[in-house]
């Protein structure tokens, strides 16, 4: 690393430039880092994989990213990309990878998984493109990306942000270089790695709901080529919502985790990082109200589940079929509305348990023109959880998941220039194994069942891109990626383990799982052994399989306007891999696959750096084609994926970073979404060809202000203050009623004191300064289920937080 890269990183750490914010760039870029540094310096940070931002006291800074797995400018990267540093995190109070959201036009990251109950799962949309849905046979629309290593499950994606250099949001299909289901984009999660010099740091936090935060860092240089970089930290809350049935509480935080990594420079040119991270949660379930109810009060009317209840299960008590059931305590009625969103009845299994441990092997090895980068990786997570779907003390409907996973994942990258570097290209191979259950536990009126399966998936690939510069301004950068995948999936854990239906499920199971199905169902269907182990199984006892091979092309020309302007167009494809629906109920005949969905997306950017680079303005329109959508519907009583549907989406994103004066900062932004199905499979009913996407407002906007106001030979004072909105969206895509949110505005505000030596910093604030509770996710099924639930945001809370660095 060069002596000026060195000086710049370090008058970073020990600047006292204040808080200072970001926000993300208009169609290609989205930045979040603050400060710029001197141009001397950019080329030389270009140059080192440590550096994600470089500051200077009198406007804006550059920032470092690697989207194209180089080390780019981000004002040079054609690509929509907003870019947080490990700064601009604190700044904005953000924990976990759930809270960036709010500071992405266009993107959506909500801290919830429905119907799951897990407190560290994660529901992530990007430009309309996501999935809702949390089961190992379903795969995340947006690739989450820790150190370059792809997180394969959306339950335990919910990552803690302690010690991290930098995040980077990738929007639209990134099917070259990051292929597997980037199809909506990519979050890129990137630790601090060990540097050359000692760093000791230190945090504690409390709160409301008795909220006790510590984290601690120390970095130390072993020798002028070894260093060692530990970080430690634990998160604790009380819940936000009580449990009337029993005086628990749902929605607290109990997390604690870590990471030790070891760099080595083991010659002049190779490099080797070793690393492994842990965390483990012992949490209660997420909050969950219940929103609606149907009773059932006749066969065929709806609310199948209430009806078996309260007319056939109760004898009589919870009254006469036809007429409504009275409010006693046996009785499913809407007497389990609490009508307050912070009280439920749930009586559900209240754990959201969650342990996970991963290593990371990165070597970077430089030979001559090229650099080669090995990243070999193996994580294993466990996570149990529980969901109650009726949201009362009777137990009308739980489901428990049991789940257990492990990846490991090999890539190898080759960057390089040719012609004088006329010509820069990376291309690399990629290989994923991936191997998991779930013991998916459900109880429900009517009968009790086991759920779930084992998967066995593989996914190979290898792709190419390279940049050619046909002049000093004008760039051409083609790439291709094939992908080839199998994923596996082996039902034979799906068994009824009680019917309580006098054995008229077991039969109708029985004469569909069986080498010679009887339809309808007669009595005396023979139990094959061979299909049909024990004679409860839900599904034949054999594994199925399906195989995706695609090629995701995609091609950008950039031309450089001005000094201070560059433009890009782009064209980019991506897809999803198909999966298996798990959630099977009688009568099926065998584990159903859906295919891979695909986005082709069109998109025009603007990049423009002005007035002295104190004025960053950022912008980007886009088309994107989806096909093959990924729908999940409810089909008697369970959710299931279809490729049920056809859609356009078209919108913009625009950005502002000013720096106004010395010690104020602005930034904003404003997305723009016209999301709408052009076609609709009967299969996807009750979605139409008028439903709304999930989880997709049309608007969403961003602002934030930083000043400097005071400053004394003590130290510095700064205010800070932040404004998002969402604009109303549905959170399921069949559109239920109770589970549209109208749009919202979240205000927060924090007075930050920092020492003149800049070893210690004291922050006070309010986050969701105007107590808005608005929806995060749901689920609705009146028809079976008989009951429509919800979860909400946490309220307003205060907070203050003690630092120290050294």
């Amino acid at each position: 690393m060069s002596n000026n890269l060195k000086a710049c990183r370090s008058y970073s750490k020990m600047s006292a430039a204040g808080v200072r914010w970001t926000l993300t760039s208009v169609l290609a870029l989205s930045v979040a880092t603050n400060a710029y540094a001197q141009d001397t310096a950019i080329n030389d940070a270009q140059d080192s994989e440590e550096v994600s931002t470089i500051e200077q006291s009198d406007g804006l800074g550059v920032i470092i990213v690697t989207a194209r797995k180089r080390n780019e400018n981000l004002q040079d990267t054609p690509i929509s990309i907003t870019a947080f540093s490990g700064k601009d995190l604190a700044d904005r109070q953000v924990n976990n990878v759930g809270d960036l959201g709010r500071f992405a036009p266009n993107v959506s990251l909500e801290p919830v998984a429905n119907i799951s109950g897990s407190s560290a799962s994660i529901t992530t949309f990007i430009r309309g493109v996501g999935q809702t849905d949390f089961n190992i046979t379903v795969d995340p629309g947006v690739g989450l990306y820790y150190d370059g290593v792809y997180i394969a499950r959306t339950a335990g994606a919910l990552l803690d942000l302690g010690d991290v250099q930098s995040v980077q949001i990738l929007r639209g299909p990134q099917g070259t270089l990051f292929g597997k289901n980037t199809i909506g984009g990519a979050v890129i999660v990137n630790s601090n790695p060990p540097s050359d010099i000692f760093e000791l740091e230190g945090e504690l936090a409390t709160g409301r709901f008795n909220r006790f935060d510590a984290r601690g860092m120390i970095n130390v240089p072993l020798s002028d080529r070894v260093a060692v970089r530990a970080t430690i930290g634990l998160n604790t809350r009380d819940g936000y919502q009580r449990r009337l049935s029993d005086g628990g509480r749902h929605g607290n935080s109990d997390s604690l985790g870590g990471r030790i990594a070891i760099k080595a420079e083991l010659t002049d040119t190779l490099t080797a990082q070793l690393s492994f991270d842990a965390n483990r949660r012992r949490e209660q379930s997420s909050a969950n109200t219940l929103l609606e109810v149907n009773e059932g009060i006749a066969p065929g009317v709806g609310g199948f589940q209430s009806f078996f209840w309260n007319k056939v299960l109760q004898g009589g008590q919870c009254g006469a079929v036809g007429a409504p059931a009275p409010d006693l305590p046996n009785c499913y009625t809407d007497q389990w509305l609490t009508n307050d969103i912070d009280e439920t009845w749930a009586s559900n299994r209240n754990v959201s348990d969650f342990d996970l441990w991963g290593t990371n092997l990165t070597v970077d090895w430089e030979l001559g023109p090229v650099t080669v980068k090995s990243i070999t990786a193996y994580r294993e997570m466990e996570s149990s959880f529980s969901f109650d779907f009726d949201g009362s003390p009777i137990p009308l409907g739980e489901s428990f998941n049991n789940i257990s996973q492990e990846q490991f994942s090999q890539e190898f990258q080759f960057t390089g220039s040719l012609f004088d570097d006329v010509v820069k290209y990376t291309a690399g191979l990629y290989y994923l194994k991936e191997t998991g259950f779930d013991d998916n536990i459900l109880t429900f009126a009517f009968a009790d069942f086991v759920s779930g399966g084992d998967i066995d998936n593989d996914s190979y690939a290898a792709y190419l891109q390279f940049t050619v510069d046909v002049t000093d301004r004008l760039s051409i950068t083609p790439g291709l990626r094939y992908t080839n995948e199998t994923k596996r999936f082996d039902p034979s854990r799906q068994i009824i383990s009680d019917d309580r239906t006098g054995g008229d499920l077991l039969l109708l199971s029985q004469c569909f799982v069986s080498s010679t199905p009887t339809i309808p169902p007669q009595p005396g269907c023979v139990v094959d052994p061979t299909f049909n182990p024990g004679g409860n199984h839900i599904l034949p006892a054999f594994e199925v399989s399906t195989t995706a091979k695609e090629w995701t092309p995609a091609v950008t020309i950039d031309y450089q306007i001005t000094d201070e302007i560059m433009g890009y167009a782009s064209y980019s494809k991506g897809f999803k891999s198909g999966g298996f629906t798990q959630r099977i109920f009688p009568p099926e005949p065998a584990a159903s696959a859906f295919a891979p969905e695909f986005v082709e997306s069109y998109e025009l950017g603007l990049k423009a750096e002005l007035l002295d680079r104190r004025l960053r303005l950022n912008g980007a329109v886009f088309q994107s084609d989806y096909t093959d959508i990924q729908i999940v519907v409810n089909e008697g009583i369970a959710p299931k994926v279809r490729n049920a549907g056809v859609a356009r989406i078209r919108g913009f994103e625009l950005e502002a970073q000013a720096s106004l004066a010395d010690g104020i900062r602005f930034e904003g932004g404003v997305g723009y979404l016209d999301a709408y199905y052009r076609t609709v499979s009967p299969t996807a009913a009750p979605v139409t060809i008028n439903s709304r996407f999930p989880h997709v407002p049309k608007w969403t906007a961003s602002a934030a202000l930083n000043a400097d106001v005071i400053e004394t030979d003590l130290g510095k004072l700064t205010l800070r203050g932040d404004w998002t909105y969402k604009g109303s969206h549905f959170k399921d895509a069949i559109n239920s009623p109770l589970l549209f949110q109208k749009g919202y505005s979240v205000f927060g505000a924090s007075a930050t004191f920092e020492g003149i030596d800049e070893h210690w910093r004291l922050t006070a604030g309010v986050t969701n300064l105007g107590d808005q509770r608005y929806l995060l996710g749901g689920y609705s099924d009146l028809t079976q289920s008989s009951a429509t639930t919800g979860t909400f945001s946490r309220p307003r809370e205060w907070f203050l937080r003690v630092g120290f660095r050294y």
